[in-house]
């Protein structure tokens, strides 16, 4: 016996992009990623030596919410 459901299959092993409540994305130009860094990362900023960060977040410029975080090596190394 066929049932139908009331709403659509939905994979959930697929990501969704993320966005903001405004639909800005990670790539979008309003929207600003953060370095964060162990206290020995800002102490090597304080004077002026580069430091790997720990996590990376994005934060919309409009409505100011943070959507999205990252621990992803390749993406630690890009904001090096």
């Amino acid at each position: 016996m066929p049932t139908s459901p009331s709403m659509p299959y939905r994979d959930r092993t697929t990501p969704e992009p993320v966005q903001c409540p405004c639909g800005h994305g990670r790539d979008h130009y309003m929207v600003s990623a953060e370095a964060e860094y162990r206290v020995l990362g800002y102490i090597q900023l304080a004077f002026g030596i580069s430091a790997r960060p720990t996590k990376v977040k994005y934060r919309c410029r409009r409505c100011d919410t943070v959507f999205a975080t990252t621990k992803d090596p390749a993406v630690l190394d890009k904001h090096y």
